[in-house]
């Protein structure tokens, strides 16, 4: 899959420039003349790239076994747009942005966090977030994805949380590096995954130095019923309904939807079906489940009826989709 985003050829020489600086001239830049792909299938690297006279973005995507005990999804850096957003969205892994240069919004559980370049944030499995660059001074960031089943453990060990997700951190060179590093790995070689992984541990033991950011942020109108809905639909997206949340809450259907619209701004079946479809959308670009397992897995009672579904959300079936954001070629 191509991220692209229009820029100015200045804002594009300033972001190589903050880049280039934070990386002490190591950082693996693409430039808009430079063709960089990486494909790969089963637990590879599949990659995307910018194209000529758009954003210098570049992405990679991993594909874990099922049972892994650690495994790297995503990485990636981004020279963003001013006003640029990604979500409403729910990923089904850990995920870490450090900020290179610039500021930005980011958005969970009904709190804002006003953030620049030297901070970051952790965003956890199965909850719906939001971030967005500033319009004056767009983000440059890094973001790492990765789960298995020690990744919760290692979480832990950061000190981050849904309560506490943002942090400071002055280790901006090795943070990059350790990028840098596991973005060079040439494909198709099985023991990348454990180098790719050595890299990733080394990226978190610097994120285990970093200090939470307890301050500033903003609590956006908080609903205490609507946040318990919010977790039972995460604890139960194969049957959520409007109705079901209700029940859960012990509210009445119509309150609880205004309730949610004030809150939100989505209505409880929006965000069910933004929740299902987003979820569905990263597992198709960093697992190796089969189709109807992602249905399934996103509260799709029948594979049909998803890949309708995602088609009408994204253009492309879901096949269609993976085959795009995995690099595959076959």
């Amino acid at each position: 899959m191509i991220i692209s985003f229009q820029v100015s050829a200045d804002q594009v020489n300033t972001s190589k420039k903050l880049l280039m600086a934070a990386s002490h001239g190591e950082f693996l830049y693409v430039s808009c003349e430079t063709q960089h792909h990486l494909s790969g299938k089963g637990g590879k690297i599949g990659g995307r790239k910018g194209t000529a006279d758009m954003e210098k973005a570049t992405a990679f995507d991993f594909s874990p076994t099922n049972d892994s005990f650690l495994g790297i999804t995503s990485l990636g850096r981004s020279d963003t747009l001013p006003g640029h957003h990604y979500g409403p969205a729910v990923r089904p892994y850990y995920l870490i942005h450090y900020i290179l240069a610039g500021t930005g919004t980011f958005r969970v559980s009904d709190v804002e966090y006003h953030l620049h370049a030297g901070q970051g944030f952790l965003i956890e499995p199965n909850y719906q977030t939001y971030y967005v660059a500033d319009k004056y001074t767009p983000w440059s960031y890094v973001w790492v994805g990765f789960t298995g089943k020690y990744a919760d453990e290692l979480v832990d060990q950061l000190g981050l949380s849904e309560d506490l997700p943002t942090f400071n951190n002055q280790y901006s060179y090795e943070l990059v590096d350790c990028i840098n590093h596991i973005m060079k790995l040439p494909p198709d070689k099985p023991e990348n995954e454990l180098l790719a992984n050595s890299y990733l541990l080394r990226f978190l033991s610097f994120i285990a130095r970093s200090k939470p950011i307890n301050a500033p942020h903003t609590t956006l109108q908080k609903n205490q019923y609507v946040d318990q809905a919010i977790h039972y639909l995460s604890t139960h997206i194969a049957t959520a309904s409007t109705d079901q949340l209700a029940r859960a809450v012990s509210l009445d259907r119509s309150y609880l939807s205004g309730l949610f619209k004030k809150t939100t701004g989505l209505t409880p079946s929006q965000y069910i079906r933004n929740f299902r479809i987003t979820k569905a959308r990263h597992l198709l670009e960093s697992s190796q489940l089969t189709i109807d397992e992602i249905a399934q897995a996103s509260g799709y009672e029948h594979a049909n009826s998803f890949s309708r579904i995602f088609k009408r959300t994204y253009g492309l079936n879901p096949r269609e989709y993976r085959k795009q954001a995995q690099g595959e070629h076959r």
